[in-house]
């Protein structure tokens, strides 16, 4: 008779297990949205983080070996290209995420430095993210590019 009450109280119900399961359910569609803004996020961050260096080099390379680099930017591709002109060869290529839509506004497609580090034409573009717009500005003279949170 003690064997009988034993195997009676081992395991869960039926209903325990769906109610646990409910919460746990319950809990991972609260945290997966919020992992993917974060993702999201990160992103963004870290392709305007690699914009940034990527004019810094060009600017560099204007200035200390020739002024025939250029940054040019493809709108329809979504990309940009640092392009060596008196080589004529691209020295990298870097796409933008596939869901942003770039705009160029005042800037030429063609960014290029001089020797003292000054851009050639300034100008201001649009990167569309799903979540955020950034207004990218290159301003005249040899200061760094401004990017706003639209």
């Amino acid at each position: 008779m003690n064997k009988s009450k034993q195997k009676e109280h081992n395991g869960y119900t039926f209903t325990e297990i769906v109610i646990v399961l409910l919460c746990w359910s319950i809990l991972l569609s609260c945290f997966i949205p919020l992992q993917y803004r974060t993702y999201q996020e990160l992103e963004a961050n870290m392709t305007l983080q690699q914009l940034k260096e990527d004019l810094l080099l060009t600017q560099h390379l204007s200035m200390n070996e020739h002024v025939y680099y250029s940054l040019n930017f493809d709108q329809e591709s979504g990309g940009y290209i640092l392009y060596d002109a008196k080589e004529r060869k691209p020295i990298f290529t870097r796409d933008f995420p596939d869901h942003w839509v770039v705009r160029l506004t005042t800037l030429h497609p063609t960014v290029r430095f001089n020797q003292k580090g000054m851009i050639q034409r300034a100008g201001t573009m649009y990167l569309y993210t799903p979540n955020k717009t950034y207004k990218i500005i290159l301003p005249f003279g040899s200061s760094r590019l401004r990017i706003e949170e639209i």
